[in-house]
């Protein structure tokens, strides 16, 4: 996966508080926008978050996504 030009550190830390703030606030809406994120920085940097904690989380984020479907 090749960085996109632009894409610095400074975009990295911008799109890791973004996602903060929708899982902080729970905006259950954008959660497959953090789940994206979270797929394309593990893709980047496969050693920054453990495979476990990653799955969890990602576990986390679908379950609730689905609970929102269900009226």
């Amino acid at each position: 996966m090749a960085t996109p030009p632009g894409a610095g550190p400074a975009v990295l830390r911008f799109a890791a508080a973004a996602s903060w703030q929708v899982v902080r606030r729970r905006c259950v809406e954008h959660y497959p926008q953090v789940l994206e994120f979270l797929r394309a920085l593990r893709a980047a940097a496969p050693g920054l978050v453990r495979y476990r904690h990653h799955e969890r989380l990602c576990m986390g984020l679908k379950a609730k996504s689905a609970l929102m479907l269900i009226p």
